[in-house]
């Protein structure tokens, strides 16, 4: 991968397994997605800051993405149910908001939009990322990965250019911590599939915007 501007580009990091563990539960109680993405994505999504040690969600409000942006599902109004208060009190999940203050430099009273994902394996090659090659519209996008069940595929895909062949892969293995720099490159994920077919297969892992 080539230096752009002098900018990280992509920033990897592993997050100890006992914070993980911490959060892992609330991906069970993860609601249905009534959404054109919803037959195999479940998700909350919150705008949230930290400040002094505490995690305070902020008002609710519509996520939109541009259609140049999102051609899966650009320009809808989507609204999703906020984190749940016992996951944001959690000591794990506030350590991984402050490794990604951290690693993005952001100010602290700076607003993080967190979208919390269970992908689900649903059929052959079942597309993470719906809108395929993307960009999200925002400086920094960190995936966390969190726990995996019964899937193959699901990889971070990384590229320089849009048109461009992958430049990075790799496994979103559950603590691992791969951040974006959402200006200058684009983003992507292998298709998943189940490994027994009759049994669930699926990918959890939150997505940290700023």
């Amino acid at each position: 991968m080539t230096t752009n501007n002098n900018q990280n580009l992509l920033q990897l990091r592993f997050i100890g397994q006992s914070r993980v563990d911490e959060v892992k539960p609330s991906f069970n109680a993860l609601p249905d997605n009534p959404y054109a993405d919803g037959a195999f994505r479940k998700r909350r999504y919150s705008v949230i800051k930290l400040t002094d040690g505490a995690i305070k969600l902020q008002p609710t409000k519509a996520f939109v993405q541009d259609d140049s942006i999102n051609t899966f599902q650009g320009n809808v109004e989507r609204v999703y149910e906020n984190l749940e208060q016992s996951l944001l009190e959690t000591e794990g999940f506030k350590h991984l908001i402050s490794q990604f203050q951290e690693m993005t430099g952001i100010d602290k009273e700076s607003d993080i939009e967190v979208h919390q994902f269970r992908m689900l394996a649903i059929e052959s090659d079942t597309p993470p990322a719906p809108e395929g090659i993307h960009q999200d519209g925002f400086d920094h996008v960190c995936v966390c990965g969190v726990s995996h069940e019964n899937i193959q595929g699901g990889e971070l895909l990384v590229y320089e250019t849009k048109d461009a062949d992958p430049c990075f892969k790799m496994e979103i293995k559950d603590g691992l911590f791969a951040l974006v720099n959402d200006r200058q490159v684009w983003h992507n994920a292998t298709p998943m599939n189940k490994i027994k077919a009759d049994e669930i297969g699926y990918l959890d892992c939150f997505v940290f915007t700023a």
